[in-house]
């Protein structure tokens, strides 16, 4: 039995289109582009010599606030006048990134921020919507910039137009330049499935369902060959120069194109997901570790688990879905799912037999159906404790146990 809704949830939405900034527009955003790198690197800097100051004082702990480095952008605007000449709360973005870029180290999610430098082929900043930012037909009109022109499609005009827009990033990737707006907008919910499932990402098989489903990695072999090729040229280019210019549009139309390929799949694997599920288990993954490690690093930036990963988290609040993610250290592979019999002794294999009920698994599926028995248990758990926080939706899925497949 399906349970239909004609609800609808208010949500934020990133909306991408394509600039053709003239020479006075180009120069006011590499202008804005370069105090806010600027900016960064210099309250990067402050905040590194003011806890060297407190080590000497015997302090361990600097406070990494929105005060502390609103103070210091204050400072730093006192300091270097040509700041003010940038739209105000681009600049004030820049301390509120670095903050969550900190935020991001001490939970052991990335690592510590890095200097800003010239040379990378990526740079924005990001502008508030102060009721400032006004959509007219094929321009925007961005305050204290101008006027810039824009291409999208007919569909996205019109949800700009209707929308709210919360801010929007401009961006420079590659010679080309870039608006992404955050809008709220209102996305239809989904149909109740009464569906479960547990789902095991890996090298081999970019995901593994709890029910035998395997999704294959993309292959963009094409397109890494590109790239390598376009690097190549462009190191040997002066830099700046026409020629380098030149190669590095090249080079971005490739980077894009993969990027945009990946983003497709991952778009689509994760609404198949979130339209099939209402409960979706996934492990939490150590990204940062995971790349520390030489032999998964080249390989984890083709797969970008960590993009399709957060495309299932917000999608799952978009439509009233329920995501878990359970620990990195539960032993899904090694665990046998039917007895719970636990191999200590497996390594690499991709099949094993369990000693104790003598079942044979497949190591990806086995992970997967035991990533989606421990989600589903710890969504009992915390219902247990506050059933407030899940809502009515949670007391129909603890009755799924017995039915879901």
């Amino acid at each position: 039995m399906i349970h239909v809704f004609s609800e609808y949830n208010t949500v934020n939405k990133g909306i991408v289109v394509k600039l053709y900034p003239d020479e006075s527009m180009r120069d006011k955003i590499n202008q804005n582009i370069g105090n806010a790198r600027f900016t960064w690197n210099k309250l990067l800097q402050e905040y590194q010599e003011t806890f060297e100051l407190f080590k000497k004082q015997g302090y361990t702990k600097l406070q990494c606030n929105i005060k502390t480095f609103n103070t210091m952008l204050n400072m730093l605007k006192t300091q270097y006048s040509f700041l003010y000449e940038s739209e105000s709360s681009s600049l004030q973005q820049v301390f509120r990134d670095l903050l969550q870029a900190f935020k991001r180290f001490f939970n052991n999610t990335s690592g510590y921020p890095r200097f800003k430098s010239k040379k990378n082929p990526k740079h924005s900043f990001r502008i508030q919507n102060n009721n400032n930012i006004k959509i007219q037909d094929n321009i925007i009109v961005l305050p204290k910039l101008g006027q810039v022109h824009y291409r999208t499609s007919n569909h996205y005009k019109k949800l700009l137009k209707e929308s709210k827009i919360n801010n929007v990033t401009i961006k420079k990737e590659h010679g080309h330049f870039y608006a992404v707006f955050n809008i709220e907008t209102n996305v239809e919910t989904m149909d109740y499935t009464y569906n479960i499932v547990g789902i095991d990402l890996g090298m081999r098989t970019l995901a593994t369902l709890s029910n035998g489903l395997k999704i294959a990695n993309l292959d963009t072999t094409y397109e890494d060959e590109m790239i390598k090729k376009y690097q190549k040229s462009l190191s040997r280019k002066k830099y700046n120069s026409t020629r380098y210019n030149k190669t590095l549009k090249k080079l971005g139309k490739w980077i894009k194109r993969k990027n945009n390929r990946i983003k497709d799949a991952y778009h689509k694997l994760s609404h198949y997901l979130v339209k099939t599920y209402d409960l979706i288990c996934m492990e939490t993954l150590d990204i940062r570790e995971m790349f520390e490690q030489t032999d998964y690093s080249k390989k984890l930036q083709n797969i970008s688990w960590y993009k399709l990963v957060e495309m299932i988290k917000y999608k799952c609040q978009w439509y009233d879905k329920i995501f878990v993610q359970i620990s990195q250290w539960h032993p899904s592979s090694k665990n046998c799912n039917v007895c719970g019999y636990y191999n200590k002794d497996l390594g690499d294999e991709k099949k094993w037999t369990c000693p104790h009920c003598k079942t044979q698994h497949d190591r990806d599926i086995n992970a997967a159906k035991n990533i989606k028995q421990e989600g589903f248990r710890l969504l009992k758990e915390k219902n247990k404790m506050n059933l407030r926080d899940w809502g009515d939706s949670t007391v129909i899925l603890l009755s799924w146990e017995s039915t879901s497949p």
